[in-house]
């Protein structure tokens, strides 16, 4: 009788299998079906960076070296393989041919042909990067785990390691986000609250203080005004401290370094033991420094991403959510009643001048929809698209 059980589960979980490979959302795509040997498929594979040159032309990245590009302002897409079976977390584009992108697997890619050839202009072993930000062809950041910051000044024929100064903390942050104002002043986001700012092209990096310990994914900014998002909800707004701000945050960071010494000298006594100072790092003194106001964002999901669009207004998309954001105010974008919107989340966005948005997410989904209409919608799915046209694989080239 077990052994009939067995015979009988191992059918109907076998049943099962095949029922659940039917239904995936594949679409196989072959440049001559009776050949095997030159036969391709786009997978549903999740897709987190995206970037718009202009109202025509876009990229978007993802898992397995994908890279995307429309020059019709998104009606068609050519795929491309990065040339690295790697996942691409981030793209940054100065111009319709030129541009970089960073992966899982600590790469460096750059492009000088609208994405359709890519170089590695650096490895980091063993670094995970997660975003980078060019302001021209020259300068740009790159950052990402173990609190890696690496500049260049000469489009990325020479990487130099920057530091961060000022964290306190027992593990080192990761940072995940990264804006570039211009070639001297930037600022990045990251793990335990982390927000530090550059006003020197990276000499100093020097951490912002504030209350919040969340984690950090993405910034942008505009003028003197910079918004971050992160995970649980959290929103914050950036701007230049005024004098009597950073008198305030110098209190507190006096008041901080008096709790820790206090309870450290407890510690000690506690433990018979000698209290021993801790070595203070005396940091130079920047002339800015910026002032962190929460924004409400009326949710607990995680948000992934954040974009500005030039009249000021900024679209940020997370785990079941995509906001408005106006000064402090936030308001949630509608969709339609059959989209799955409390099962999919988006990675990354972004705007085009004319205001469209542009956000790929789970499973190979990409959704669009207009800044001034408050609505999205899917725009397409890799798996399932005939307005993606395969042009080279981690197979070769498409002929």
């Amino acid at each position: 009788m077990k052994n009939t059980y067995s015979i009988r589960s191992f059918f109907i979980i076998k049943l099962i299998c095949l029922v659940l490979m039917l239904l995936s959302p594949v679409t196989s795509f072959s440049q001559n079906e009776t050949e095997p040997g030159n036969f391709h498929r786009f997978w549903p594979d999740n897709l987190y960076a995206v970037e718009f040159v202009n109202d025509d032309v876009g990229f978007i990245a993802g898992y397995s070296g994908t890279v995307l590009r429309t020059r019709d302002g998104g009606e068609n897409w050519d795929a491309f393989y990065i040339g690295r079976n790697e996942l691409i977390r981030r793209l940054s584009f100065v111009n319709e041919n030129t541009g970089w992108a960073v992966g899982h697997r600590g790469s460096i890619f750059h492009t000088k042909d609208a994405g359709q050839s890519w170089e590695i202009q650096k490895e980091i072993s063993g670094v995970y990067l997660r975003d980078v930000d060019f302001i021209d062809e020259n300068n740009g950041w790159v950052v990402g785990h173990d609190t890696s910051i690496w500049n260049t000044k000469d489009g990325g024929n020479t990487w130099l390691q920057q530091e961060l100064l000022g964290f306190i903390g027992r593990d080192k942050p990761r940072l995940h986000g990264i804006y570039a104002k211009d070639a001297n002043t930037a600022i990045l986001v990251g793990e335990f609250g982390t927000i530090a700012h550059t006003e020197n092209g990276g000499a100093t990096w020097l951490v912002t203080p504030n209350k919040s310990k969340t984690t950090w994914l993405s910034i942008t900014g505009s003028g003197e005004s910079f918004y971050a998002v992160g995970l649980d909800g959290n929103i914050v707004r950036l701007s230049h401290a005024t004098d009597e701000q950073r008198e305030a945050i110098a209190e507190k960071l006096l008041k901080d370094a008096a709790k820790k010494e206090k309870r450290a000298r407890a510690k000690a006594k506690r433990l018979k033991r000698e209290y021993v100072p801790v070595k203070i790092e005396q940091l130079p003194e920047s002339e800015i420094e910026y002032h962190v106001e929460k924004v409400d964002s009326n949710t607990s999901e995680h948000l992934f991403d954040i974009a500005l669009a030039d009249n000021g207004e900024a679209i940020v998309v997370g785990k079941s959510k995509v906001l408005k954001l106006i000064d402090s105010t936030v308001t949630e974008l509608q969709t339609g009643a059959d989209f799955p919107l409390a099962y999919i989340w988006l990675g990354g966005v972004a705007i085009t001048p004319d205001g469209t948005i542009w956000s790929p997410g789970i499973r190979g989904l990409v959704v669009s929809g207009k800044l001034n209409e408050m609505t999205f919608g899917t725009a397409f799915n890799l798996a399932a698209s005939k307005s993606v046209k395969l042009v080279s694989s981690r197979w070769g080239d498409e002929k």
